[in-house]
């Protein structure tokens, strides 16, 4: 588990963090509009920038200010860009981060690194050099380096920016099983890349946490705002004008359209709330 206390960071006259606590475990998702602090604080959490107060406890002990750095090595971080050595293999990049993280035994980088390759499921693709790669499988192999030096705890930022969908549902799929060893925290804007991922949701706008608490929690704060409108296709566009439409579900006979509203309009029945209506609900305000 980390808990974060407190924290805040100020660039130069902005404050980017204001007072966040949170409890991260599990399979984590952080999400919050773009400009929300979300990067800084996973880089925060990594190491890879100081914070300006509070206290970051991970599994029981503290590290605060100064003394972060102790830490690093129960953490592996992933940034939304992962591009190394575009000329060179994968297993050549593999085998140069291993070495660059201390395991200067052959033997043991060669086994290392096998086994993050089959973790990852990249076994046929180790002797592509990395320019040949899909922006997924460049994601895997950052994650692969990851694993080598086995963390604890594993960060994503943004892990699906750029993935087409199939990639985009692979890739999911690969967080969700390296959940089941280590905790994983996932910042994104995209609130789907967690509905089917996360046990435990934060919620950061501007800085500041609005919502901390399991799907179904954040779900019920849009309990009485979700309605649904089954129309024709000529009426679509009125809608789609008039309404905030969330989705939209194509029906032999029509389209069944979700929309985020205080009150629905004759013809309307109230549905029960999905997590991007308990977000918007969150963001907004609204309940």
């Amino acid at each position: 588990m980390i808990r974060v206390s407190g924290v805040k960071k100020r660039f130069r006259k902005y404050q980017i963090l204001s007072d966040v606590t949170l409890e991260m475990e599990g399979i984590y998702g952080l999400v919050g509009p773009n400009g929300a602090g979300k990067t800084t604080l996973m880089k925060i959490l990594s190491s890879l920038i100081s914070l300006d107060e509070g206290i970051i406890e991970i599994n029981g002990e503290n590290y605060v200010k100064g003394r972060y750095v102790k830490a690093n090595h129960l953490i592996g971080y992933l940034p939304q860009d992962f591009m190394v050595y575009p000329q060179i293999s994968v297993v050549e990049t593999l085998d140069h981060i291993a070495i660059m993280q201390g395991m200067l035994n052959k033997k043991e980088r060669a086994r290392a690194i096998r086994e993050a390759i089959d973790k990852v499921n990249l076994a046929g693709h180790e002797n592509k050099k990395m320019m040949e790669l899909s922006g997924g499988m460049r994601k895997r192999v950052g994650i692969a380096q990851l694993l080598m030096r086995k963390p604890s705890i594993l960060i994503f930022d943004e892990p699906t920016a750029g993935l087409d969908i199939e990639e985009r549902i692979r890739f999911r799929n690969l967080l969700k099983n390296l959940g089941s060893e280590h905790t994983v925290i996932i910042s994104s804007h995209i609130v789907e890349d967690i509905e089917f991922l996360c046990t435990k949701i934060g919620i950061l706008k501007s800085g500041r946490v609005l919502f901390e608490g399991t799907p179904a929690e954040l779900k019920a704060h849009a309990e009485g705002y979700v309605w649904e409108y089954h129309v024709s296709p000529e009426e679509l566009d009125y809608i789609m004008v008039e309404k905030e439409v969330i989705q939209l579900l194509e029906e032999e006979d029509g389209v069944n359209v979700r929309v985020f509203a205080k009150e629905g309009e004759e013809g309307a029945k109230q549905v029960a709330p999905r997590l991007i209506d308990g977000y918007l609900a969150v963001v907004r305000g609204v309940n």
